[in-house]
């Protein structure tokens, strides 16, 4: 059996973001669901390479000349639903006898769509993709691959769901040796070089905008804080100072923390690296005791999932916590001195302009360091999503128009484009034109290149949101 040579691309998104295509502000995260199957593959002794079009901000001629070279017989490439449509481009530059795999958040929540509408894409992998991806790699017999979508006599085939993953720990590390790491991106570090771990999948929580339990299910699932160690480790040797946690739900076992912060400090990590949980965690998750632990462990900053102001519209949405519960975490972020971001949303269900202005009041009512307003975005498959087809309206013309900055792509009740545009201006300018968030910016702002980024990042959300 002759072996297969794979390669997979991460897509360029600055050809779709506007605020991306200004280098200084754009965080720039690696693609570890590509270097998880990378790494799978390379266990298997599978020949694999990671084409990173985004890092390097690529075009097209420069991928297909990148695919020529590397001359793959199969290529994967991952995709949200803004980039499904570039995804498909990048499909169209491989030579016809390559096979062609799709998979993401986007192809797995709109499976037959993705198949009719782009016929590049050979094969579609729903879910977590380490596996299946292996298998057929493998020339495992098609209609045995759990997880797997395929055209078959002209009609579309989906294979059985593939089980989730529950042994986390078996995996190997994502491949990092395959990608830039030095070129990864965030403004929030506190040390560079900066890395990032994913330590958990799956959210238990029934928030109706979310996409994420498409691809990683409604189980939470987790790697044990002795092989999350094991990569920090790993990440010292290599000389990384920092790192962040881009898990949905790392605190959701308080225990599970509470042990890796036992053996980060018993081994003296937290006096050589510091560490961030930027993605997002939920206030009703942490406890005073559990924030004392972690900024011993070496823990900075956190993210809290807060989204609204307004108690009817975390219950619209629901969020399942409560705007006490917010309050109360804030406060203990603040009593043990770890720095808070506040990530809110303007477009849930059931808003309207004083629904918007009680988010923007309770924002600038929390001793919050920094903040985030998005508008929603309804993604496909997604219960808001289904709402809004049905009592509402979507009018993009294309999957690119579903970006959260300086675009809206629906209408609902009192919801539309002019309102949460004009919120979303409003809040920025509510909550940083005050004395006490720009000195805080000013205390944290050591170095001129972060003096730099975040110049440029109000100059070009203004810029966006004309």
């Amino acid at each position: 059996m002759s072996q297969l040579k794979v390669l997979l691309i991460q897509p360029n998104y600055r050809r779709i973001y506007a605020y991306a295509k200004n280098k200084e502000i754009t965080p720039i995260f690696p693609p570890f669901g590509l270097a998880y199957i990378a790494a799978v593959l390379k266990k298997n002794n599978i020949p694999v390479k990671i084409l990173e079009s985004n890092v390097f901000d690529l075009n097209h001629e420069q991928i297909k000349k990148e695919i020529e070279e590397y001359n793959p017989n199969i290529v994967g490439i991952t995709s949200t639903t803004s980039m499904i449509e570039e995804a498909h481009e990048i499909a169209l530059l491989c030579d016809e006898k390559i096979k062609v795999i799709i998979g993401g958040v986007h192809a797995s929540s709109l499976p037959e769509e993705t198949l009719e509408k782009f016929e590049r894409f050979d094969f579609l992998v729903r879910g977590e993709g380490e596996f299946a991806m292996l298998e057929l790699v493998q020339k495992k017999p098609l209609e045995k691959i759990k997880g797997l979508s395929y055209r078959k006599n002209g009609k579309i085939k989906h294979n059985a769901p593939r089980e989730l993953n529950n042994q986390l720990d078996e995996l190997p590390f994502p491949s990092r040796e395959l990608l830039p790491m030095d070129k990864y991106f965030s403004a929030g570090a506190k040390q560079t070089p900066s890395d990032y771990i994913l330590s958990s999948r799956g959210c238990p929580y029934q928030c109706i905008f979310c996409a994420d339990h498409l691809v990683h299910g409604r189980k939470f699932r987790f790697r044990s804080p002795e092989n999350i160690i094991k990569e920090v480790e790993e990440l010292h040797k290599r000389g990384v100072k920092d790192w962040d946690f881009i898990d949905d739900n790392f605190t959701l076992i308080n225990e599970r923390v509470e042990k890796f912060c036992d053996l980060m400090i018993q081994k003296g990590l937290n006096k050589k690296m510091s560490w961030r949980c930027a993605n997002g965690i939920r206030v009703d998750r942490i406890t005073l005791e559990l924030l004392k632990k972690m900024k011993e462990a070496g823990c900075y900053m956190v993210s809290l999932g807060i989204e609204s102001g307004n108690e009817e519209i975390l219950r619209n949405m629901k969020k399942d916590i409560n705007l006490e519960k917010v309050r109360m975490a804030v406060k203990w972020c603040n009593e043990v001195g770890i720095e808070t971001r506040g990530l809110f949303m303007f477009g849930n269900l059931g808003e309207n302009e004083k629904t918007m202005q009680d988010t923007i009041d309770f924002a600038k009512s929390l001793n919050l360091d920094t903040a985030s307003f998005h508008i929603t975005i309804p993604f496909p498959n997604t219960e808001y999503w289904n709402i809004v087809k049905k009592e509402g309206e979507i009018y993009p013309k294309n999957y690119r128009d579903y970006i959260a900055y300086g675009n809206v792509i629906f209408k609902h009740g009192e919801l539309n484009e002019k309102t949460l545009l004009k919120m979303q201006t409003k809040a920025f300018k509510e909550f940083y034109f005050r004395p006490k968030i720009v000195f805080k910016a000013l205390k944290s702002m050591n170095s001129l290149r972060k003096i730099k980024v975040y110049f440029n990042a109000g100059i070009a959300f203004l810029g966006i949101n004309k």
